[in-house]
């Protein structure tokens, strides 16, 4: 599997990331399959939160964003192909809290890491709730899902 999209939507991607560093960027990839249409960049509202987050190493996409992916999704008959954010200073892997927190099982998680300024590296990844024998999702033993990440090729045309 890929993710699939344009020089000028992997561009768009990284000048957010920069514009935004130190924080982290986020937004949405929208289209069909696994070719991105659409990219929707987002604002980080990790500091927004009940239990507010450090947006410099967290990140939450804005109601905006995904009531505007909802609306695009019926009136294009899109869907998210990925979930993207930057790591302004650490590689492109998803963290502890990136694992923790991938509710969404169907799109990709595409990072953005800004920590080589002369070399960004971007990369996706499937995140995925693991399966037991019985067909439950499996848990730790705090009863916290356990999430199998699988690294996908970003393909860029």
């Amino acid at each position: 599997m890929a993710v699939r999209l344009t020089r000028t939507q992997l561009e768009q991607m990284v000048s957010q990331a920069r514009a935004e560093a130190p924080n982290e960027c986020c937004g949405l990839l929208l289209g069909t399959g696994d070719v991105v249409a659409e990219v929707l960049p987002a604002h980080n509202r990790a500091g927004d939160l009940p239990e507010p987050r450090d947006p410099r190493r967290h990140y939450r996409v804005d109601d905006q964003a995904q009531l505007k992916a909802m609306r695009l999704e019926q009136e294009r008959g899109w869907e998210i192909v990925g979930i993207y954010h930057s790591h302004p200073a650490t590689h492109a892997q998803p963290s502890a809290t990136d694992r923790a927190l991938a509710f969404w099982q169907s799109p990709r998680y595409v990072i953005i890491s800004l920590a080589d300024p002369s070399r960004v590296d971007v990369r996706a990844f499937r995140i995925s709730d693991r399966i037991d024998g019985n067909g439950a999702i499996a848990t730790d033993e705090n009863r916290h899902p356990i999430r199998d990440v699988t690294e996908e090729e970003v393909v860029v045309t």
